[in-house]
């Protein structure tokens, strides 16, 4: 109540000097007392399962997952993380014998990422990060294509209004 006496005051003298009009008073004590917007985190995708393609070589009969993103207007940010372990059916400790291969699609509306990775000489587990400031809104896709066998996970989780 003694905030809205002293605006009021504040507001009364400074008309009566002459130096701001009313319409620009208005508008800046609107905003003083308008609430701002909230912005939370919200999870789009969380996805976890497991995905067993011996072939390695024939990458006609890969896993393939699709997860379609909705991207709403007033959206800050948007992260999305891939991990992939890749494993043997045989012994799982032995990580050599752990083949694998993935390929990663991102659509968004305006582009396309992609990324592959063998596990051949490499870490059997794969683990990438996206971050995108302001993303335009609509549909995006993450599109995994797995060959081999292990657990892959997906996260989406957007900042919204």
């Amino acid at each position: 109540m003694k905030k809205i006496f002293i605006a009021t005051a504040l507001i009364i003298n400074i008309l009566l000097c002459g130096c701001i009009s009313a319409g620009e008073i208005y508008g800046k004590m609107s905003d003083f007392f308008k609430k701002g917007e909230r912005y939370e985190w919200v999870t789009i995708a969380n996805m976890k399962e497991e995905f067993k393609w011996i072939d390695i070589f024939n990458s006609e009969i890969a896993k393939n997952v699709s997860i379609p993103v909705i991207i709403r207007e007033k959206t800050k940010y948007l992260h999305i993380i891939i991990e992939v372990n890749f494993s043997n059916p045989v012994y799982s400790d032995v990580q050599f014998l752990s083949q694998g291969k993935l390929n990663l699609t991102i659509l968004t509306p305006s582009e396309k990422i992609e990324k592959d990775y063998c596990t051949t000489a490499k870490s059997r587990s794969y683990e990438e990060y996206f971050y995108f400031e302001e993303p335009l809104p609509g549909e995006w896709n993450i599109i995994l294509k797995l060959i081999g066998y292990g657990e892959y996970r997906i996260l989406a989780e957007a900042y919204v209004a």
